[in-house]
């Protein structure tokens, strides 16, 4: 059955030329009756764009219907003329990306030289041919929505279904808290710039405004060069690549009229913004963003040649605050005093000496604590008697900064009305510099990380009118991504303080220090870095008018190769377990990794689809299609990619890691019903299959958390491009110094190597992941100018992306190795630390496997409503409501904070980590309005009048979380490192950010006491065979609601006929309303710490410590900060 369903597509698709539209234009198309009601074939129908000129005809068809397809998005009349008719004629008629705007006629008889006019703009808005959801923002609304930093993802967030964490509510999707759309996953989504590929085949985001090193855009989309930005799921046929949102931007062109803008937006910490929360203390942070540019557009030869330009800017800069913990400067001048000789090496170590000269910790200026001439801070400061929290002694500001630049320009040639020819060049550019190593305790001066990152993306579309029911339109496009990250001391020659750490000018830098709980001296280990993916998109479009049938047909192509160079801890690291170690130039510790990282992978991906619009009657319109699609195996260049072998217990060379899967066919089924005739009530629903496309990074730069080098199957330990660990040199001579005095010698043992025994590998039975999607909802029109929609959405993942330790052991296993094992305190051998426990692959160094599998499943159910007001009385409106719950299993392919693609028992069922997924906020509303202020008569009119206020209201329930012990204890004897508790007591909330969680309901998953170490505060605390899985369900808890109000005022002001100004405030959280970040920091994962001696956390609570935007390390410009003022001025013409 399935041979002939293969052998029936592919005739089909051989029988006419193809398409693949997700098409970034649009279709006009009506049906045409006479006075009686009877249906008029064979009428002309014009539409002419208003803007260029550009004309199109075609007839009525037997049953009076028309459609005019693939339309450049503007404005249009459209004119109905036939033999002993009037000829009937719409005006201010808008064609909208993507969009099916429908204009129907009826004839009067009479004179065909007499028109009948009918205004365009008061035509139904409901959508009677289509089930797609989602949502259109013109340019008219983006121009006057406030959004900060002027990124256009922002407005992703005001269409309905979209949810995402509350500190990405209003933030870049590029960010680790990316946008789900109908249940769907952050990375589940397509974007589309003019019709082709704007994806980064890496991560799966946007190409141009994914962030870098921060949560700031590495590079900008220009707002005021989109046409329009449509959200929409639930597609036809046509759409494919991913299962959640398809976000398709189009942009500006040129027309007939000269057209052009010039702006300055400017904001300020110091002009009416607001100190963060938490900073109660210092001043407030400095900022300043700076963002400028213009545009220009205009025929080149009048109806023919159009040319669109348009250039943004970014200049930010700010201060990143933060407290910390270093040495008093007196205490080193007492530890060098008290130990000026020591055993004939020179103290302190001459490389420590130059290093502190280059470096210097910066003096404490917190009053507490206060160095009092004992040796109580040689490894930190002081706790908190009360809590244990460490009272650190540096407030500090590190400064960051951030430059883009920005150019889009497009042409159209109109060789004749029947050839379009559309080409379009961006370019963005752009370095950063932020203060990355916060996540590892570094703040000192010096160390940010900094990321230059290059975008250009070029497409090219033709456009063939075969004849008057036939349209083909070819379409290429390809981008590029480039991005490094880099520490900002690279060019410094570590050799040139005598410390040698072996490697060359790219790996240049200091490694990172870190003396005992001290602030860290050097970047963070997972820099240097730099990737360059190119993408390219083919597409050919046929669309074919054939009665009450529109068919279309269509092919894609898409190639992604990606180029990685991957250093992590490249540039070493060293520990020292306290200050006077430090001096004495000793480390407890110390590492280093070397290898070939340099990867090439390349993918190739195929579809094919045909579909079919059906008007079944004047009412009804059935979509019926079927897509095929093939994801090609991801290859490395050099076969360098490596899987898990059973036999020998170890990795082995691949050319391929996972089968090819040709089976991924895509059925989708639609409706529209006119309930009236009238285009008023419509009820429309619909279901279809969608599949996901891979993103490359699950192969290259995976985020397991049990790993401490762990980026996939490209970077072994064996083979010819495996990745080894260095440890200390130890200097043969005592007092073996592990900091040779001669730079010849490098500090780590190059003779040593050992290979990277941390396995990652995938299931070579992958198969694609795919998503049903399925709704039924209402449309209502309320007079010309509103639509209200209810509806319900729901959506269902199967095969979708987690990975697993294939190695654990069973609980069963592991209670019977700890009934048996002996521990032995006095050598310091604890259970279960200290045994073995059974595995499949008792072997393989180290115990955990970790391999990338499709085994996860999803379920979301969803009341969706929404209201959308158009003009009426000046005001522009749309509110959106969403009561829904997402559930799964896993809720990515990484573990970006742990249990979120990885189960907390691997040996175990899927349903054990059943719950709330990462992005199942129950419900949300957002309230977006433009409204210009009545005009008023008089004298001063030019002061008056012009006014307008616009704003954005977004409110929603928390994102969910759960509590992890995070290496600090192996409580179920898994070996994992990440153990949830067990819930012993209800749960309580407290209404401030330090008693958030009450601690008291949880407990370390074992029996308390009992065995030799009783009275410690970790796992050796068990009682033998009473460890297990903690209870805690997966993402049971809930964060912070968000509540947020951005607003502001403007006034237009003619200064001639064609050229106006625009002055205008912003306020971003007008109300200062205090938002949280999830309690996920420093480093993305709520840590429960170590429980009492009782076993449970009584007397403990859990705070929340940053604001949404420092949560997301985008501070002022990211959604949840506190309030930030811009002002701005746009002149146009």
């Amino acid at each position: 059955m399935k041979l002939r369903l293969v052998a029936i597509f592919v005739l089909v698709i051989l029988a006419a030329t193809t398409l693949m539209a997700q098409t970034f234009r649009g279709t006009i198309l009506g049906t045409v009756t006479d006075a009686s009601g009877a249906v008029v074939s064979g009428a002309t129908v014009k539409v002419r764009n208003v803007g260029t000129g550009q004309e199109r005809t075609t007839t009525t068809s037997a049953d009076g219907s028309y459609a005019i397809p693939e339309l450049p998005i503007g404005t249009y009349s459209v004119s109905v003329t036939q033999s002993g008719f009037q000829t009937a004629v719409a005006n201010n008629v808008e064609v909208g990306v993507g969009g099916e705007r429908r204009v129907d006629a009826l004839l009067k008889t009479g004179d065909v030289s007499v028109k009948v006019e009918v205004a365009g703009d008061l035509l139904p808005q409901v959508e009677t041919t289509s089930a797609e959801l989602g949502g259109t923002l013109t340019s008219d609304t983006i121009k006057d929505i406030p959004v900060n930093g002027r990124d256009y993802t922002k407005l992703i967030y005001l269409n309905p279904g979209i949810a995402g964490s509350p500190d990405q509510i209003s933030d870049s999707p590029g960010s680790f808290g990316t946008f789900s759309m109908n249940g769907s996953r952050g990375r589940a989504n397509n974007f589309l710039l003019d019709g082709t590929d704007m994806n980064d085949g890496y991560r799966n985001d946007p190409a141009i405004n994914e962030p870098g090193v921060f949560g700031d855009p590495a590079t900008i989309l220009p707002i005021d060069a989109i046409a329009e930005l449509r959200v929409l799921s639930n597609g036809e046929a046509e759409y494919g690549r991913n299962s959640g949102a398809v976000v398709n931007i189009v942009t500006k062109s040129g027309t007939n009229q000269w057209h052009g803008s010039v702006m300055e937006y400017n904001r300020t910490s110091s002009v009416g913004g607001a100190r963060n929360y938490f900073n109660n203390v210092d001043a407030q942070d400095p900022f300043h963003n700076n963002q400028f540019g213009g545009s220009f557009g205009g025929p080149i030869v009048k109806d023919k040649t159009f040319f669109y330009a348009n250039y943004e800017g970014q200049r930010e800069s700010g201060a990143q605050s933060g407290t910390s913990c270093v040495p008093d400067p007196r205490q080193i001048a007492a530890d060098i005093s008290d130990l000026a000789i020591n055993g004939g090496e020179p103290f302190p170590n001459p490389i420590i000496t130059a290093l502190l000269a280059r470096n210097p910790w910066p003096t404490p200026n917190r009053p507490d604590p206060l160095w009092d001439g004992s040796s109580t801070y040689e490894t930190g400061c002081r706790t908190d008697p009360g809590t244990g929290a460490t009272i650190n002694n540096l407030a500090s500001s590190t400064p960051f900064k951030n430059r883009v630049d920005s150019l889009i320009a497009k042409v159209d040639h109109n060789f004749n009305p029947n050839n379009l020819l559309t080409g379009r060049y961006y370019f963005g550019d752009s370095d950063q510099s932020f203060p990355f190593a916060q996540l590892a305790g570094g703040l000192l001066p010096g160390f940010n990380t900094v990321t230059p990152t290059r975008v250009q993306l070029v497409s090219l579309s033709w456009v063939k009118v075969m004849n008057a029911n036939q349209v083909n339109e070819a379409r290429l496009g390809w981008n590029r991504f480039a991005e490094g990250f880099f520490p900002e001391d690279q060019s410094f020659d570590p050799t040139s303080i005598g410390l040698n750490t072996g490697v060359g000018k790219y790996e240049g830098g200091l490694p990172a220090i870190n003396v005992g709980d001290f602030s860290q001296i050097g970047a963070t280990n997972g820099v240097p870095r730099n990737r360059v993916d190119s993408n390219w998109h083919f597409i050919d479009n046929y669309s074919w008018k054939a009665g009450r049938h529109d068919v279309k047909f269509g092919y894609e192509l898409r190639r992604t190769t990606i180029m990685q160079v991957l250093e992590n801890t490249f540039r070493g690291k060293l520990s020292f377990g306290d200050l006077t170690s430090f001096l004495q130039g000793q480390p407890s510790d110390g590492g280093q990794r070397t290898g070939n990282t340099r990867r090439h992978t390349s993918e190739n991906s195929h579809a094919f689809y045909v579909q079919d619009s059906f008007r079944w009657t004047p009412r009804l319109t059935l979509n019926v299609g079927l897509r095929w699609d093939y994801f090609g195996v991801v290859n490395e260049k050099s076969n360098l990619f490596y899987r898990f072998d059973p036999a020998t217990q170890t990795e082995v060379q691949t050319g391929q890691l996972y089968n090819k899967d040709y089976n991924n066919f895509a059925p989708r089924i639609a409706l529209a019903y006119d309930v009236t005739g009238k285009g008023k009530t419509v009820i429309r629903g619909g279901a279809g299959m969608y599949y996901d496309a891979f993103a490359q990074d699950i192969f290259l730069g995976h985020f397991p958390w049990n790993c401490f080098f762990c980026p996939g199957p490209a970077y072994p330990g064996v083979g010819p491009a495996a990745i080894s660990g260095l440890g200390l040199r130890l200097d043969p001579n005592p007092p073996n110094n592990p900091l040779p005095l001669d730079s010849n010698f490098p500090v780590y043992d190059t003779a040593g190597a050992s290979p990277n025994g941390e396995f990652f590998g995938a299931d070579p039975k992958m198969r694609t992941p795919y998503v049903m999607n399925f709704n039924l909802n209402l449309q209502q029109s309320v007079g010309n100018r509103a639509v209200v929609q209810v509806g319900y959405v729901g959506t269902k993942g199967t095969k979708l992306f987690r990975f697993r330790d294939i190695n654990q052991p069973t609980e069963a296993q592991i209670t019977a190795a700890d009934l048996a094992c002996e521990p032995d305190p006095d050598n310091g051998s604890f259970c279960p630390s200290g045994y073995g426990v059974p595995r499949a692959f008792q072997d393989a160094l180290p115990f955990y496997i970790n391999q990338e599998e499709t085994a996860a499943g999803s379920i979301y159910h969803a009341l969706q409503a929404s209201l959308r007001l158009n003009s009426w009385h000046g005001l522009n409106s749309q509110v959106n409501f969403v009561w829904s719950h997402a559930i799964d299993d896993a809720s990515d392919s990484e573990d970006f904070t742990p249990n979120q693609a990885q189960p907390q028992n691997s040996a175990g069922p899927s349903r054990l980590d059943r719950g709330n997924s990462s992005f199942d906020i129950r419900r949300r509303l957002t309230w977006n309005f433009a409204y210009d202020l009545p005009k008023f008569g008089g004298s001063m009119s030019r002061l008056k009048n012009g006014w307008g206020i616009d704003g954005v209201l977004s409110l929603q329930d928390g994102q969910p979380f759960h509590l992890n012990y995070l290496f600090e204890g192996d409580y179920s004897g898994a070996g994992q490192g990440f153990d949830r508790p067990d819930v012993i007591g209800p749960i309580h909330y407290g209404s401030l950010p330090n008693n958030f969680l009450d601690l008291r309901s949880f407990a370390a998953p074992c029996t308390w006491g009992n065995t030799p170490n009783d009275g410690s505060a970790d796992e050796t605390n068990c009682v033998p065979g009473t460890r297990h899985f903690g209870n805690e369900g997966r993402n049971s808890l809930r964060g912070p609601t968000f509540k947020e109000f951005n607003f502001s005022i403007s006034k237009n002001t003619s200064i001639t006929e064609k050229v106006n100004l625009n002055l205008r405030a912003e306020f971003f959280n007008m109300l200062n309303h205090p938002n949280f970040s999830n309690p996920l920091l420093p480093v993305f994962a709520a840590d429960i710490g170590n429980p009492g001696a009782d076993g449970t956390h009584a007397g403990s609570v859990y705070s929340l410590t940053a604001t949404g935007d420092v949560g997301i390390g985008n501070p002022f410009l990211g959604g949840g900060g506190p309030r930030g003022v811009q002002f701005a001025a746009k002149i146009t013409f």
